[in-house]
């Protein structure tokens, strides 16, 4: 029985997760036990839990007498994200091109093809929608350029920082304008590190991630939907630019 609870709970909050990724529990909504146990045909105990749980993950604020937000989202906290993903993936990136051998490099050519083989969004009658698999493809591209790094730790901190920039990228792809041609930039990428031109790699990866933020925030810079969970947001560490 214990294992059957722990498994719910794992679960849930995997559930719970997502929704606030793709935006369908959006910045700033207020979550309830009762709306969530409704919402996933589950009891309030392990809602409670696995809202503790992405409370410690920064998806989820608790405010004293108020109850559990979703975080907000904002410039300040995308620019954060941003720098550290550079700043951390930039050198995981290096290592891996540097480690890697012919095992890295089918693993990566393998990746982005799968990746290109499939659809980024899927048509339904209400419209177009994310393609999960593609999303799914599409993290273990990033991943796998990354794998030859000899860092399990580096590893997990990429990782992190892919999900919790996701929800930026998911608001990106709603944002008005010109669209990217991010095949392009995915088949660029793996060029420049199956030639091992780390420094371009580089800079080919901050460009990358950097777009996303341009595209989000160029029309309409998106501002904290609460007063109150922008107030319980740690301060954040000063930053030289990322270039």
């Amino acid at each position: 029985m214990h294992n059957a609870n722990q498994s719910m709970g794992i679960s849930l909050v995997e559930k719970i997760r997502d929704d606030i990724l793709t935006s369908r529990l959006p910045p700033g909504k207020k979550l309830t036990a009762k709306m969530l146990s409704d919402l996933h045909d589950c009891g309030a105990s392990p809602v409670r839990e696995a809202l503790n749980q992405l409370a410690s993950d920064g998806l989820v604020v608790r405010i004293d007498k108020r109850g559990f937000f979703v975080s907000t989202i904002s410039r300040a906290e995308f620019d954060d994200i941003l720098y550290n993903r550079c700043f951390m993936e930039g050198e995981a990136l290096r290592l891996s091109i540097a480690a890697g051998g012919p095992e890295w490099e089918e693993h990566v050519v393998v990746a982005h093809f799968r990746l290109h083989g499939l659809p980024r969004d899927l048509e339904g009658p209400e419209g177009s929608t994310i393609n999960p698999a593609w999303e799914a493809a599409h993290k273990r591209f990033h991943m796998a350029l990354l794998s030859a790094c000899g860092s399990q730790i580096l590893l997990a901190g990429c990782d992190k920082l892919h999900e919790l920039n996701n929800r930026y990228r998911y608001v990106s792809r709603r944002s008005p304008g010109r669209r990217r041609q991010i095949e392009d930039e995915h088949t660029q990428l793996r060029d420049l590190c199956l030639a091992r031109q780390t420094d371009a790699a580089v800079n080919m990866l901050v460009q990358h991630y950097q777009s996303t933020g341009n595209a989000i925030f160029a029309e309409d810079p998106i501002r904290s939907s609460t007063d109150e969970t922008a107030e319980n947001r740690p301060p954040r560490a000063k930053k030289e630019a990322v270039g």
